[in-house]
This record gives C-alpha cells, structure tokens and sequence, in this order.
C-alpha cells in the first residue's frame, strides 16, 4: 500500500516551503522532500523586500500585487507556526546627488508611487550613521524575513504533520507509467520540482534556463545603532533585536560556483560599506549562497508540456522574498482550479523535451 499525497514537492526553500502553505491552505495534503545536508541559498539570504530596487531605483516588476499580498501572508505564517521571524522597517535610500533628489521630488506625485513612498527627505536624516548629504528616499512596505528561521520553523511543522522526508531525491525511483505518481512508497497526482540551481541535473527540466547567480553577505556589529534599513548599492539590514548587529550585502557573480564565501566578495562588500557608512563595524561572520535566476528575471512554473503529473516551481532569484508569496498561491490556483498562469512565468515560454 502506497502513502497517498495530493502533490510531492521537491525542495524546501522559500519556493518549496510558500508552494506548500497555498497548497495546504486549498485543503491538499503535501509531501516535502529534501535534504538538510545539502547548501541552500534561502537559508542564508539576507531576506529583504524592497518595492524600489536597483541603481536607478526603479519600482519593483508588480509591486502593487506583490507587497500587499507578502505582508497578510508571511503574517499568517507567524501564527500558524507560532514563530517570529519577519522584520518590518522604514527602508532608506540615500540620494548620490541634488538632482536625484529633485528628480524625486517630482515622481512622488505619480500614483503608482504612492503606497510606498514615505517621504523625500531633503537634508540628512540625523543620528543615522550613513553618508546622506542630499537627503534621501524613505520607503513603505519594506523589511525582511529571517529565512532561516522561517524554513526551519516550517520544517518542523512538516515534520509534525508527517509531511517530511530528509533525503535526496532519486529520479530514478520516480514512476510515472500509472494513474498517479508514485515515488518508492509514496503516490500523488503530481509531482512539483521546486529545486533551486539543482535543476540543471533534472531530466525534464534541464532545459529551463535556470543560472546560479552567487551571492555573499556579511553579519557585522556597528559602533552605532542603526534604526532602519538602509540600501544603497548595498544593503544594511538590522536585527533590531540585537546589539548594533546587521545584515549586509549582497553581492552578484556569475562565474563563481562554490558555495564557500570568498575574499573578493569580502572586499567588494566593505568597499562598498566604506563609501555608505559614517560608523565603524566589526565582521561577525560571512555566508555565500547560489540563487536560481532566470535571463528575464521572472519565475517558472507550470506543468511539462509532455507530462502534465511533471510540474516546476523554480527561478525566483534575487528578489525570492518578495515573489515566492504571490506567485505560490497563483500557481496553486493553477494546480487546484485550473486558473491561468501569467504568461510571462509560464514555464512554456521554454522549450522542453
């Protein structure tokens, strides 16, 4: 006799671990396997969500469905685990000249600004330890998720539900020839690869155009107390709950694959931190993880063209945190009523064998 699940899930970071809550919340019953033995980048993210990102900040690709869904969501998921582990905060952004700042002054007008822009702030903000002669920009709906918490508090909860298997998972005990999925003793109607940078060992789903992009960040203790998030070419994150300790980062290469943090990411972060902090720091500590991004930055997901008891949930990269909320419960109204997904995460716009 087979263990009956609705759906097995493979992976358990941010997109394995959100997929499965929408799932359960539709009434499914889920079975998670992972392997805890193995890196994880959503385990050592710094875990901030930020509406206006990048060197030009630029509004976030669907901020305005995006933020407001992840704050009910992660909420709900504090009570449901009985676990804190999301940091709400004011984010600043420090403006680099007076023409950024005028060029702001005008923007906030514009409607799709407004639910997250606090304030123009025309001089320094006094008592924060950074370099901001030109004022800056104070945001709305940021802060952050303490991954690691997060995982390990849903993991536990799986575990209670006898929904948890510790392990790697074996493509060739996968049966797909019957009904249902079966996977040793287990059977399901699908099977979901929520699989990080793995994938690429994946037999249906290599093709995706999934990239490890490795990130590295630092833990430091500053002489100063900062009261809110600051990101500026990097970010700087507080703990709040800690003495002056912060998360900072992140960094971005493209052509190193080892999970081991480096000297270079390192160096390339305290530059960084010299040019934005007014206060010293010492480092703490220093973890490095390869995130699953994607060309056109958008996630993956759906079933195989082929095989529709093969599905992916995959490429959420550097903006995880913010993604994984709505876009698991889009594609578990997708598995459960059949709703249409985005097309432009729809995991078709790849050619698959």
């Amino acid at each position: 006799m087979y263990q009956e699940y609705d759906y097995i899930i493979v992976g358990q970071g941010l997109a394995g671990t959100c997929l499965t809550h929408s799932l359960q919340e539709q009434g499914k019953k889920v079975l998670v396997i992972s392997n805890t033995e193995k890196p994880s980048a959503s385990m050592i993210a710094g875990g901030l969500f930020n509406p206006v990102t990048g060197r030009k900040m630029v509004l976030t690709w669907m901020a305005a469905e995006l933020f407001p869904f992840l704050h009910g969501y992660y909420s709900e998921l504090e009570k449901k685990l009985a676990t804190r582990f999301v940091l709400n905060s004011a984010l600043y952004r420090p403006f680099l000249s007076i023409e950024e700042q005028n060029k702001w002054q005008g923007k906030v007008a514009d409607e799709i600004y407004k639910p997250f822009v606090r304030q123009v702030c025309t001089k320094g903000v006094p008592d924060l330890p950074v370099n901001n002669v030109y004022g800056g920009l104070e945001l709305m709906q940021s802060g952050a998720i303490r991954t690691r918490i997060f995982l390990e508090a849903f993991r536990k909860y799986l575990i209670s539900e006898n929904s948890y298997i510790n392990e790697d998972f074996d493509y060739s005990e996968l049966n797909l020839e019957g009904e249902n999925v079966v996977y040793k003793q287990y059977a399901c109607t699908k099977i979901i690869f929520a699989e990080g940078p793995a994938v690429e060992n994946n037999p249906w789903f290599k093709n995706v155009n999934i990239n490890r992009l490795k990130g590295e960040v630092l833990e430091i203790r500053t002489s100063r107390p900062i009261d809110r998030i600051v990101s500026r070419g990097i970010f700087v994150l507080p703990l709040m709950d800690t003495d002056n300790t912060c998360i900072v980062g992140s960094t971005y290469e493209h052509n190193n694959f080892s999970w081991e943090p480096s000297e270079k990411g390192r160096k390339e972060i305290e530059n960084k931190l010299a040019q934005l902090l007014t206060c010293g720091y010492e480092v703490i500590s220093q973890r490095a993880g390869l995130r699953p991004t994607v060309v056109d930055r958008r996630p993956v997901m759906g079933e195989h063209p082929n095989n529709a008891k093969l599905a992916i949930f995959n490429g959420l990269g550097t903006k995880g945190v913010s993604l994984a909320p709505y876009f698991s419960a889009h594609f578990a109204s997708h598995l459960t009523s059949n709703t249409l997904l985005l097309p432009e995460v729809d995991v078709n716009r790849f050619t698959l064998d």
